[in-house]
């Protein structure tokens, strides 16, 4: 009977040792999350207390809004602004300062000891994430491990463990998600395959009222032109021609991508040459006019097309490509183009962030820093560079992980001047997720158009995807979650 027992109690531990853990078994994340912001949180206060005494107040206000992003009632975060509690509500008491109370050699000079502060605190602060991802990665939580690496990137950004735990691969300086990466690349060779167009000789008659020169070169489907030197429109053509190739492939069409047409974007050097077009060619006056000089980009039917100006080449590339993306977009869509604010953002984006590696156009209205709606609401910190995808995946995140996304329902009925940054970002985003997660769906969902009220939209989103809409929001936030 002994040796029995003993061959059994032999088994179970061989079984418990071969089965391995399954995720949540041995880990509570709400908990374990719970506890790892509360010591964030107590961490930042501390550097905000640093840069205060230093009288460095805008730099202490960063330390203390992202303490109240990890714990929203931490006391102490609170109380570094200049808030007290009464009736269960903070109010203000003695707020600090907006403005830093040393400038020149002084404020260099007051930096450096919350400086060391900071460093010392961030640098705690990884290894407190690092040791909870382990943990969680031994417990095969492997979903909590991806969450937490969120918070270790954010004290420890090039950390590559970290990265490659999300799924992170280097694209030039930058770590993106994988699928972005794929998708860059295959950017990349559409461009290098493109074609610069033949060159167009003769004046152009528009350019004749303007009192400009443009270099022209054309294929079948698009005509290039500028008022800057021939290589400038060589280049403009073969980023528009990428641009219209990718979104026939992201869309499933072949042919005419603009239904017969022939469309031509105009890259101008300055803002007079701008008016001009304005004033001489599309003849706009009194408040049309007016609006539209406050733009740098209009239409235009005769010829069919898109002109722009801007300081950089980059800028403009980035607004034509992002607009021929838009009419590929709404020729594929059997004439009846759906012009939802937030698609037409949506798949801008992910056009051109594809192809050029930007998303500059800015087809949502960005509040300026400070501009908030209350003195205590929390101004997040982004770092990614202005005008790219890593900005937008930087907002999308920022906002699922901390729930403050806009949720799927009122987006799908936003329109054009109430589109924010956060809009913009999920717009993107969610373009991202149905791309990679379900491709094919996404393609019947873009073409079908038509789609005018907020709840045609989503009877559309959920018949296409096969999902009531909440379920499908869902969905596309753990996706960001494990991999932005």
């Amino acid at each position: 009977m002994k040796s029995v027992l003993t061959t059994l109690i032999g088994l179970a531990l061989l079984v418990a040792i071969a089965v391995p853990g399954r995720a949540g078994d041995e880990f509570n994340y709400e908990g374990e999350r719970a506890r790892l912001h509360e010591f964030l949180a107590d961490k930042h206060v501390d550097v905000g207390d640093e840069y205060k005494k230093a009288l460095v107040f805008t730099l202490a206000r960063k330390q203390y809004d992202r303490a109240r992003e990890l714990e929203p009632e931490n006391k102490k975060a609170w109380k570094g602004l200049g808030y007290k509690q009464k009736s269960g509500k903070w109010v203000p008491d003695e707020l600090m300062p907006d403005k830093d109370g040393v400038s020149g050699n002084a404020y260099l000079e007051a930096l450096k000891k919350p400086g060391e502060k900071r460093k010392e605190a961030y640098d705690k602060c990884a290894e407190r994430c690092r040791k909870l991802v382990e943990k969680a990665q031994g417990a095969g939580d492997l979903r909590s491990a991806r969450i937490f690496a969120i918070d270790l990137l954010y004290y420890a950004p090039e950390d590559a463990a970290a990265h490659k735990l999300r799924g992170h691969e280097r694209e030039g300086d930058n770590w993106v998600p994988g699928f972005a990466k794929k998708w860059r690349d295959e950017g990349h060779k559409i461009v290098e395959a493109a074609s610069f167009g033949d060159e167009v000789e003769g004046e152009d008659e528009q350019a004749t009222l303007i009192g400009a020169k443009f270099n022209r070169r054309q294929s079948e489907w698009l005509m290039a032109r500028t008022t800057h030197d021939n290589p400038r429109v060589k280049f403009l053509h073969r980023n528009g021609d990428a641009t219209i190739q990718r979104a026939l492939k992201l869309l499933g069409k072949e042919g005419a991508p603009f239904g017969g047409h022939q469309y031509t974007i105009l890259a101008l050097q300055s803002g007079d040459e701008y008016d001009a077009m304005l004033e001489k060619v599309l003849k706009l006056e009194g408040d049309k006019l007016a609006f539209a000089k406050r733009l740098s980009g209009h239409g235009q039917s005769k010829p069919y097309g898109y002109f722009c100006w801007s300081n950089t080449d980059a800028s403009a590339d980035d607004m034509l490509c992002n607009t021929v993306a838009l009419r590929v977009l709404a020729h594929a869509q059997s004439g009846s183009s759906d012009r939802a604010p937030w698609v037409d953002t949506g798949f801008g984006y992910l056009v051109t962030s594809q192809v050029l590696g930007t998303t500059m156009v800015q087809r949502y209205t960005l509040k300026e820093i400070g501009a908030t709606t209350a003195d205590d609401e929390v101004i997040p910190e982004f770092t990614k560079k202005s005008g790219t995808p890593e900005l937008l995946r930087e907002v999308a995140l920022y906002n699922v992980n901390f729930e403050r996304d806009i949720p799927l329902e009122q987006l799908v009925g936003t329109e054009t001047n109430d589109m924010q940054q956060a809009h913009a970002a999920k717009a993107f985003s969610f373009m991202e997720f149905i791309y990679d997660q379900h491709a094919e769906q996404a393609r019947k969902w873009l073409k079908r158009g038509g789609a005018k009220t907020a709840g045609e939209r989503i009877k559309a989103l959920e018949e296409d995807f096969g999902k009531p809409l909440a379920e499908l929001e869902t969905a596309w936030r753990e996706w960001v979650l494990a991999n932005y």
